[in-house]
């Protein structure tokens, strides 16, 4: 018996979003999930103590973009970004601003606040340039 349904003819549809792979599609995933934490939007006076996890959530995802910057169409800038955020991220930490051995107290609280502020900024930034990766 011959089929006589009509063959689909149409090209495939185009996705209009950059192709990622699939562990960098996660993490930009991720990085939206990240975006919404208090640590990002809450005054960063009152949680830079506190942001130890939203830290070590912030640079495992950072760099696996990073890593896989090369598979986006706006790569170059995608990588600047990550460095900028997994430095400010150093900076935050080498300041003494996380709650850990070494954290340095309330006298550092506007050194702390304004290295949050770094890493918040670039997120932004991140976020921005990964719009539309499939995932996001």
């Amino acid at each position: 018996m011959t089929n006589t349904a009509p063959a689909n003819t149409a090209p495939p549809t185009a996705n209009a979003t950059p192709t990622a792979g699939h562990a960098v599609a996660n993490a930009v995933t991720k990085l939206n999930l990240i975006s919404q934490d208090g640590c990002q939007i809450s005054p960063p006076d009152q949680v830079y103590p506190v942001c130890d996890r939203y830290l070590a959530e912030l640079r495992s995802a950072v760099n696996t973009v990073r890593n896989g910057s090369a598979q986006l169409a706006n790569g170059a800038a995608v990588q600047t970004t990550s460095a900028g955020i997994l430095a400010a991220a150093d900076t935050f930490d080498r300041d003494g601003c996380g709650s850990g051995p070494y954290a340095s107290g309330p006298e550092n609280a506007a050194i702390c606040t304004t290295d949050l502020g770094h890493v918040r900024a670039g997120l932004s930034t991140l976020i921005e340039q990964t719009r539309g990766v499939a995932g996001s």
